[in-house]
Formats: C-alpha cells, structure tokens, sequence
C-alpha cells in the first residue's frame, strides 16, 4: 500500500470542494482532491451558476450600490426566523473576497450580469461566467484545479476513519494500481446534500417524496452520513430549494425569470392559482398541486427577448419546450387549455398590470401587460437540492452535538447546512452558490497551515 500525508484532504470536487482547493493551494497548502464521482456532473454543473454576491468590485464597476449587510437584509426579510444565524453574516461577508478570488487567482472569467433579477434581491447582485451558466462555470474551475501541482486529484472512493490525533483515508486501488493511505490532520466535507436519496427525502422531506428529482445524482447523502458518523449534529434537515419552471422529464427548465418579468402561470383549466412572484422554490409545491403537478408558463415575446443570458431557457427554447403563437387563443390551443379561459385570464392580468385592478391572488407588480407574440411552457415542480446538513460555525468548523467544533473537521456546500429554510419557503435565490463560496472562502483560511 503506497501511503503519503498531505495538509488537507477534501471530499467533493463540486463548488465548495474545488473552491476550497484552489483557495488553500493558494496558501501554500497541499490538497488531496476527492471525488467518486468525478465525471458525473455535480449540482453546481447542473445550476443556472448564480453566484449573488454584494458589494463585489465587479458590481460597483456596474455602477449598482450594494452591500454584504443589505444582502443579508434581504435574506432575513425573505426568510424570517428561518435563517442560519452560525453563518449567514460570515457568509454574506465573504463573499465579495471570493469573487475577488476567483478572477484574480483562479482565472475564472466571472462577469457582473446586469439583466438577472431575482425574487427577494433588492438590487442586481448576480456573478457568472457568460453567458450564465454552471456547466460553463464549472468546467472552468475544474481546468484550475487541474493546472495546480499543488492539488491531487483522485475519482476513486474512500473511506474515512479517525484515529487519535488525524484522519486516515483508504483509497479504492484503481485498476492495475496499488491501494493508497492518506494521512492528514485536516478533512473537508464538500459532497452534496441528498436529493436523490430516496429514502431521507421521505424522511425528512415527506412533501417532496416521490416528487422530480433535477439535481445531480451525486446528492446521495454520503457526505452527511460521514459527518453524522463522526458526531456532528444537523440544522435544517427540512429545508430544500425546489424548483416550480422545470420542464416535464427534467432534462430542462426555464429558470426562475419569467415570472419577474411579467409571465404568469396557470393550469390545465387555464386559470391562475397562486401569485408567481413567489421565489422559485416557494412555488414548486403549488405547481405539483396542481392536476398532474403541471402548470403552463405564459409570457410573450419582450420577456423572451430579455433572457438571451439564460442559459437554462435558451437550452429550453432549444430543446423545443416552448410553444409559440401570435394569439392568446392559438397559444390556447397548442397547449391543450380551453382557449376562452385562458384569454379570460390574460386579460384579467393585463388590467392587474394596467393598475385598473388588484389581483385577488395579492400579486402586486406584473410589470408589463402581456401581448403578442405569446409563448408558453409547460413546467412541474421539483426537488433541485436539499439545504439541511451539518452544522458549522462560521469559519465552516463542523459542531458536535455539544456545539463544540470538531478537531480538523470542515463542511461547505451541499452536504453542510445552508443559510435559510424550511421547506420550500426561505430558499433566497442564489443561496446555494452563495453558501458553496461564502463558506468554502472562511474554512480556506481558517486551514492550519
């Protein structure tokens, strides 16, 4: 058995994993980089690649003006009494530092996006690569991690043990390869949560049981159970992001604009059934009331126009999902809906927008009559990511069930526990990619050198 030490081993190569890598590389720091899964596409691959991150150099430059306390305002406004106090304001803090990071020592080519608004945000405050998009976003930082000598990157799975004074992982042998030890003082947990782990999402989700699951495959649980094994304690184990603009199958989604500016959703019978300015994770559990836990997105042509840096519903449009036509009664018609009630309701939203009129479902802002060319999308409500898992504090130190931090023992991302919720409510938008670099940057400078 070939057996080495090196200063930090990670588990998971996701946002939080691969931020941590190259963060504490940068320190100096020798990095073991592991993932089973390596070439299964992760939740940050999967996402739309939203990083919210106010105050960051790159959104003064935009000429907006932000702070990390007004992004925390908003998160405790969005999600009261639901917030992760441990490490919200650590959190929201860090963030600027990270985007810093990431373009001047990871060379990811970040950019401010001026034309992503978001339920919740008082201002623009999203980052992404251009145009938006995780996969794109990830494959960039995967290209820096692997250009770092000082990183070892290993897809064979592990198991963790800890004796009395470090931690000791034992390496699957790849094929034709001896078995590895590594010994290290320093773990960080950064797997994903358990969206697609059956089993916990009925227990501690039990309104998303057998609901779509859109995140990766890789959110198994696996990282959380090595904590709980250990003696960490969870928060929030009820909290998760849904998702209510996914395209039937799952193989696509809208993303979460349309409704913010201006569309509106309605089901089978071509009626309205909740005001759509609700949060995208709010409003996954009123779309599966709905008959067959479908509802039809309805915007037009100006709000389609207004989403070219949208890389979830460009590859929608593309994909074929989204019907077009140039009345309301067409439209009706090709997605199956009684062509009268659906014009009924248009109208109705079109005198709310107008102010001729308060909607009974308390929307207040529409932003815009709706008007031909008309485009709909059928959509269903699913399960994107879990927010419950292990507890840290705010350096991403993981507590025992005492709260005391646990000696050498880091979490971020998926696996650890997120910055607001329960249920679906208080899922601000942004906030896992928030988590994944806000809390991935303090436990990269809270390493031991």
């Amino acid at each position: 058995m070939n057996t080495h030490r090196t200063d930090v081993a990670i588990l998971g190569a996701g946002a939080a994993g691969m931020f941590v890598a190259l963060a504490a590389q940068a320190r100096g720091l020798h990095v073991t980089l592991l993932d089973p899964l390596l070439d299964s596409p992760s939740n940050f691959a999967l996402s739309g690649g939203l990083l919210p991150a106010a105050g960051s150099r790159l959104q003064r430059e935009a000429g907006v003006t932000d702070t990390p306390e007004g992004w925390l305002e908003d998160l405790r406004t969005y999600a009261p009494g639901m917030v992760n106090e441990r490490i919200a304001a650590s959190v929201a803090q860090a963030l600027p530092h990270a985007v810093d990071f990431l373009l001047d020592q990871a060379g990811a080519p970040l950019r401010f996006l001026p034309d992503v608004v978001a339920p919740g945000h008082r201002t623009l405050r999203f980052h992404s690569v251009a145009p938006a998009s995780g996969a794109a976003f990830h494959a960039s930082m995967r290209a820096a991690v692997a250009s770092h000598p000082r990183i070892r990157l290993i897809s064979q799975a592990a198991s963790l043990m800890r004796d009395a004074s470090a931690y000791v992982l034992d390496i699957a042998p790849a094929e034709g390869a001896p078995a590895q030890r590594v010994n290290t003082a320093q773990v960080v947990l950064a797997g994903g949560g358990f969206g697609a782990n059956a089993q916990m999402v009925a227990r501690h989700i039990p309104a998303m049981a057998g609901a779509l699951n859109n995140g990766s495959r890789t959110n198994d649980g696996s990282t959380i159970a090595i904590g709980l094994a250990l003696g960490a304690q969870l928060w929030g184990m009820d909290g998760y992001q849904g998702q209510a603009h996914t395209n039937p199958g799952g193989a696509t989604r809208l993303g979460m604009a349309v409704p913010s500016l201006g569309g509106i959703m309605v089901n089978r019978r071509g009626q309205r059934f909740v005001r759509e300015d609700l949060g995208p994770s709010a409003l996954a559990p009123h779309v599966l009331g709905q008959s067959e836990g479908l509802a039809l997105e309805v915007f037009d042509a100006f709000i389609e126009s207004r989403l070219g840096d949208h890389s979830a519903y460009q590859q929608a449009l593309a994909a074929g999902r989204v019907m077009s036509a140039d009345s309301v009664e067409k439209l009706a018609r090709l997605a199956g809906v009684d062509p009268q009630a659906l014009a009924a309701t248009v109208d109705d939203v079109n005198r709310f927008a107008a102010g001729d009129q308060a909607d009974p479902l308390g929307r207040t802002a529409f932003q815009r009559r709706l008007q031909a060319p008309f485009k709909a999308s059928w959509v269903t409500g699913a399960l994107s990511h879990t927010q419950g898992g292990l507890m840290t504090d705010a350096h991403g130190a993981v507590l025992d069930a005492g709260d005391a931090p646990m000696a050498g023992l880091h979490a971020a991302g998926g696996c650890a526990a997120g910055l607001a919720g329960r249920g679906a409510q208080g899922y601000l938008p942004g906030n896992g990619l928030a988590q994944a670099f806000g809390l991935g940057w303090r436990v990269a400078q809270a390493l031991a050198a």
